[in-house]
């Protein structure tokens, strides 16, 4: 285990379509004492690095706590993985830096404040997190700033033009989550999935820019079939990032064991030569896309490029 990733509760401030978080129930939430208990238990277990998740972890009473205990506790890279609107109030993000944070990971939906709103469900929001993102480029000392980037059918075409947006505002790093139906419940969003195929093209125009600027790219869930080789070293590597998960009221789980990131293989997946570094495709999207986007990798193929990097700390 290097990364501890730590979800104290539920609880937000956004109703985001898609998220896990609006399907649970708020009132799961950890106390203080359980906190700081599976802080030191990442730490003894080899931990080195610290990830605050949600919900919404900034809406925490315990939040800037957290920080300073985990600051004291000795993890070096203390990430938070938020919407940004609480950053927008004065202080806010001074107080947080200075209680030990020193990443921030941005839930970035649209430039267009409509689209960002209504995929957040949150009115507001898309203003607020502008705020916020001023407020740290205005610091002297701002944290490392990447940006999660959640691609739907909604969204997906203002890619390349949403990275150049966040490259100007200080990002350095952006993850590609695809929008998944895991854990929605009764709720029909499969219209809001898109085809791998009609976003490739976007994503590798996406990637060029990020590199162009010095800034890197992660996709997390594509399957290197769908990629082109020479871009390869986009595709994360669940399990190279030694991640553990931390959820209330459920045991911890290394982060490739999770339903998101375990995908299955299909028929079209034999023989291929990436098979033992390919974790394959979500389930969820098969179901609704089909196998039609996947083939297998030729050896050829793969001793050309085999000296990719995985990308392995979003």
């Amino acid at each position: 285990m290097r990364w501890l990733e730590l979800s104290p509760g539920y609880a937000c401030n956004c109703r985001c379509t898609g998220c896990f978080s609006c399907s649970a129930s708020e009132s799961q939430q950890m106390g203080w004492p359980e906190v700081l208990r599976w802080l030191k238990w990442g730490r003894k277990g080899g931990a080195i690095h610290l990830w605050l998740s949600g919900g919404e972890p900034t809406i925490r009473r315990d939040f800037l706590r957290t920080l300073r205990a985990g600051k004291a506790l000795g993890y070096e890279r203390i990430k938070v993985q938020t919407n940004g609107m609480l950053f927008a109030y004065e202080g806010f993000a001074e107080k947080a830096i200075g209680a030990g944070m020193n990443e921030v990971n941005l839930l970035l939906k649209s430039l267009n404040p409509r689209i960002h709103d209504g995929l957040n469900r949150t009115p507001g929001s898309h203003q607020l997190l502008t705020k916020g993102l001023k407020r740290f480029n205005a610091l002297d000392e701002p944290p490392r700033l990447a940006g999660d980037i959640l691609l739907t059918t909604r969204n997906v075409k203002e890619l390349p033009e949403l990275i150049d947006h966040y490259l100007e505002q200080g990002l350095v790093h952006f993850n590609l989550w695809l929008f998944s139906l895991v854990d929605q419940g009764q709720r029909d969003l499969r219209r809001l999935v898109p085809r791998l195929t009609d976003c490739n093209d976007l994503i590798v125009e996406a990637y060029d820019r990020a590199k162009a600027a010095g800034a890197t790219v992660c996709s997390l869930n594509t399957p290197y079939c769908l990629v082109p080789p020479s871009r390869w070293d986009m595709q994360f590597d669940a399990g190279g990032m030694e991640l553990a998960v931390v959820n209330p009221g459920s045991p911890p789980f290394m982060l490739e064991t999770s339903s998101i990131e375990q995908g299955i293989y299909v028929d079209e997946c034999e023989g291929c030569a990436l098979r033992p570094v390919c974790r394959g495709m979500r389930s969820d999207y098969l179901d609704l896309h089909g196998v039609d986007e996947l083939q297998a990798i030729d050896q050829q193929t793969w001793l050309d490029h085999q000296h990719f990097g995985s990308k392995l700390d979003i």
